[in-house]
């Protein structure tokens, strides 16, 4: 999810053509209509969607029926924020201090010794005063502690800045993504990133330590056959880390259709936990942790704006009284999440091979 485009919801598309879906992909269950004729606000696609959502209580998927053609999929993305960097953050007091809190924080808990300019240990302490923040942090490195020469894929790397802060970190990265105007971005900028699906770039078995992906599985029309592929791709114990909206947020509850996790028709599949981890397990892998994620308030923000504005972007129109009550939430998210692990409005698993 990026805060920073402003993408024109006024650009004339080809149609997009789709398929019916009538089940579930994971327990075969059929769907009960949740949402009918859901147009994109945010960055103008073509159409009007429906979702669904698996008649198993247990299972909990939704996905788009029907859904889009696998290769018509790309004219949703002709004005997809991946093909923005976003503006270079300020440089002032303020923010020099905060990023030596960050280093502080990342060098102290995940081992990050090849971050230069840290102030000492006490520095990151000061990021526990705000656990928003620093599960936003936490994100930004995948939960994954310094591995010296590591090799680590990024599963819908745009425009690279992800690739570009975890090889500054010491690993040896490369990148996949479908949207060729972000992958020319992320090669300009000397990155290894490979155009097109996963199985189409005949990657050797065991090639990687880390398989990540921050909002890449729900947008791929079959979840598990990319799983299984990302678990030939890691070596023994490696470890897969997915970030994906929560079906079952405090956020899709509260705004429903109006919800930015949606994202349709890009969004394809969207998970609950139990959805997720069945996902995970299907494709093979032998363990999973799956819990939702409560950071900064991006997504209520950009729901409430979706909800009265019509739009997501840009931020600042939403108004100070909008912000104030997407923080509001989110914090109430942080407080209950200890009781419910799917309040966030992300969730994130991690499986090992």
């Amino acid at each position: 999810m990026s805060s920073v485009a402003s993408a024109p919801v006024d650009v004339q598309f080809d149609v997009i053509r789709s398929r019916p879906r009538r089940a579930c992909c994971l327990c075969g269950s059929a769907g009960v209509s949740l949402y009918e004729g859901v147009i994109d606000k945010i960055f103008g696609a073509p159409g009007e969607w429906n979702f669904k959502r698996c008649s198993n209580p247990v299972c909990g998927l939704m996905w788009l029926d029907p859904a889009p053609l696998e290769e018509d999929i790309g004219k949703a993305y002709t004005s997809y924020y991946t093909h923005e960097d976003g503006p270079a953050p300020n440089s002032n007091f303020l923010r020099s201090v905060y990023c030596g809190v960050r280093k502080s924080y990342l060098h102290s808990r995940y081992d990050h010794r090849s971050i230069h300019g840290t102030r000492g240990e006490w520095l990151s302490k000061l990021m526990y005063l705000n656990p928003l923040r620093r599960n936003t942090l936490d994100l930004s490195v995948f939960w994954l502690r310094s591995k010296p020469y590591g090799r680590l894929l990024e599963l819908g790397c745009g425009s690279g800045q992800t690739l570009g802060r975890m090889h500054e970190l010491g690993w040896q990265v490369e990148g996949l993504d479908f949207d060729p105007s972000a992958v020319e971005q992320s090669r300009r900028k000397g990155l290894t990133v490979h155009l097109g699906t996963l199985a189409e770039q005949n990657i050797p078995d065991n090639t990687f330590d880390a398989v990540v992906g921050n909002h890449f599985i729900e947008h791929v029309p079959d979840p598990v056959d990319v799983l299984r592929e990302c678990r030939r791709l890691l070596k023994a114990e490696g470890l897969l880390v997915l970030v994906t909206p929560n079906a079952r947020s405090w956020g899709h509850r509260l705004y429903a259709a109006d919800w930015r996790g949606l994202e349709t028709p890009r969004h394809l599949h969207i998970f609950t936990r139990a959805s997720l981890s069945t996902a995970c397990a299907l494709a093979g892998f032998d363990s999973s942790n799956c819990h939702s994620v409560v950071r900064t308030s991006s997504i209520l923000l950009q729901s409430r704006m979706l909800r009265y504005l019509g739009k997501a972007y840009p931020l600042h129109d939403a108004g100070s009284w909008s912000l104030c009550v997407a923080k509001a939430i989110a914090m109430l998210q942080w407080v209950a999440s200890p009781l419910d692990r799917e309040v966030g409005e992300e969730l994130v698993i991690t499986c090992s091979k």
